[in-house]
């Protein structure tokens, strides 16, 4: 009797050892979203994820998505919406783990990977992607606490801290506010402003009509803001389409940046050469002399025989305002290539508010042409709006160079 005691005794000991140790090699579920387009994605996936893979293999079971995959974009706002996370606040690349949520490599899934998974083990956290029906299942696992389970779910506090949510709202709100700010300066940089200015003066001295001045202004505006979203549509697909490329990526961002800081330094020194000689003709960054003879013969020949017909005078000014444009992006390319690159980054999880940036971008460099237009149909004379120009070169150039670096430290964080 006393050994079928002592036999019980140590199965039971050994059942409970062995329950022990599956619980403590028990597999955590970790959820890895990435895009294609997305540099820091291609960047993790190239450094970093085959070493996680291999030192977490015996606790970690990871699962990747794809979001740029049918429905896996679904599951990706489903679990980040689970997490109490916003939508708009989310990008990846993203790492759930347990209650925790990393977002960005390597500022956070690098650096923060380790302690996640840590306290995932030591508090036997529960990994929640997917759709509702994974919830379901969570909350019928544990059936002594059904209640618990299905409040953990669904209210347990597993957002990233406010601080850091606060901090994405906080980029977001000066990534916009920045683009706003390119467009206008772009508006009314040197090279935009003087085409502007001749533009006015060439209708009022062919003594076009305030009707005509109304019509052609607007077709004109109109063709400019076309033309330019066509060109950064144009650029923006074409780097879309390369973003999956992480060496082209990382060329193309290094290379804009460097560009920016050009653009600063000869800013900078149009800034100064300007306060000192009041001398237009010694700045650097404006459109060369051939450009500026080519745009008026542009303008000439399609617009001073004045149509009688109104579509004939409407597809004179389009005309215009597309190859006026073509020839000035050169000059203008000077702020528009980094903000496009800034807008790029949007991109890797909001697509559509990537797209909205750029028109807000070109919506705010037509505004000057739209105001100077409003003034000169008021009355207002071109020399009025050249000595304007004039006055006014050396604060434009300053503006230009707070400009270049704001983009330039934006570009540098988001590296």
């Amino acid at each position: 009797m006393l050994k079928k005691i002592l036999l019980l005794t140590i199965f039971a000991l050994s059942a409970l050892n062995f329950s022990a140790f599956a619980e403590q090699t028990k597999t955590l579920e970790a959820a890895l979203f990435t895009a294609p387009w997305c540099g820091h994605c291609q960047r993790l996936k190239k450094e970093y994820l085959n070493e996680f893979k291999e030192q977490y293999k015996d606790t970690v079971k990871l699962v990747e998505y794809d979001i740029s995959q049918a429905g896996v974009n679904i599951i990706f706002n489903d679990t980040i919406t689970e997490y109490g996370i916003d939508v708009n606040s989310a990008g990846v690349p993203c790492l759930v783990v347990g209650k925790s949520v990393l977002m960005g490599y390597p500022s956070d899934i690098k650096t923060g990977v380790d302690a996640a998974i840590k306290k995932a083990l030591a508090n036997n956290e529960r990994t929640y992607f997917g759709t509702k029906a994974y919830i379901e299942q969570c909350k019928n696992e544990d059936l002594n606490a059904e209640t618990q389970s299905a409040a953990s779910c669904e209210n347990d506090d597993i957002a990233p801290s406010v601080s850091k949510e606060d901090t994405l709202n906080m980029f977001e709100q000066i990534t916009f506010w920045a683009i706003i700010a390119a467009g206008l300066i772009d508006g009314v940089n040197p090279c935009a402003f003087a085409v502007i200015v001749f533009f006015v003066s060439f209708l009022a001295v062919y003594k076009y009509e305030r009707k005509e001045v109304i019509l052609v202004g607007s077709a004109y505006c109109l063709a400019v803001f076309l033309a330019y979203i066509a060109i950064g549509l144009g650029l923006f697909n074409f780097l879309y389409a390369m973003s999956s490329f992480y060496y082209v990526m990382m060329i193309f961002k290094w290379l804009t940046i460097a560009l920016c800081a050009l653009f600063l330094l000869l800013s900078l020194y149009d800034f100064i050469i300007y306060q000192k000689t009041k001398d237009h003709n010694k700045i650097l960054l404006q459109l060369p002399k051939s450009y500026k003879e080519y745009i008026h013969k542009v303008m000439r020949f399609f617009l001073r025989d004045k149509q009688k017909s109104t579509i004939r005078l409407v597809l004179a000014a389009l005309a215009v305002g597309f190859v006026v444009s073509l020839v000035e992006a050169v000059c203008t390319g000077q702020v528009y290539l980094p903000t496009i690159a800034l807008i790029l980054k949007e991109a890797d999880a909001h697509f559509i508010r990537a797209m909205l940036y750029l028109i807000i971008y070109n919506l705010m460099f037509i505004v000057p042409l739209i105001v100077i237009l409003a003034l000169s149909v008021m009355g207002y004379e071109s020399k009025g709006f050249n000595d304007f120009l004039k006055k006014h070169l050396g604060l434009t150039k300053l503006a230009l160079c707070l400009l270049f670096l704001g983009l330039l430290i934006l570009l540098i964080t988001n590296m």
